[in-house]
């Protein structure tokens, strides 16, 4: 699987630019297969694993059409808990229809700003790999 989501990864950057569009449709997206390449990761290795596998990601290449707002332009990312649907990362609050940076929609009666990380695990991987694509070694 991790040799599968490598070979997509090169192949998109072959792509026009802005042809894939992350975490557009997350359902479809190979970032459910690298969540599962890091789970296996963290059952195979235990306490021996190093963390996420940032390589099984999407990147900052001009391929990946990414969100407008924070974190990817530097801005910080707000939490927001949408009433029967958990809580989320969003870049504004305030949009007349908030998006969170999972890609899920909400009217904007339906949230409100919370304290701490959200309960999303795609939410909480962004700002991770993020930090990850812009830390110098990279």
């Amino acid at each position: 699987m991790a040799r599968l989501q490598l070979e997509f990864r090169s192949l998109t950057r072959q792509q026009e630019p802005g042809s894939w569009s992350h975490m557009y449709d997350y359902d479809l997206s190979f970032e459910r297969l690298a969540d599962a390449v890091d789970a296996g990761s963290r059952v195979f290795y235990g306490r021996r694993e190093k963390g996420p596998d940032h390589r099984m990601r999407c990147d900052l290449s001009p391929a990946y059409r990414w969100p407008e707002g924070a974190p990817y332009d530097g801005s910080k990312a707000t939490t927001v808990r949408v009433t029967g649907h958990g809580s989320h990362y969003v870049a504004d609050p305030a949009d007349d229809w908030p998006r969170a940076l999972c890609g899920f929609w909400w009217a904007p009666e339906e949230g409100r700003v919370v304290t701490g990380e959200p309960s999303c695990p795609e939410c909480q991987r962004e700002p991770g790999l993020v930090e990850h694509l812009r830390s110098p070694q990279n």
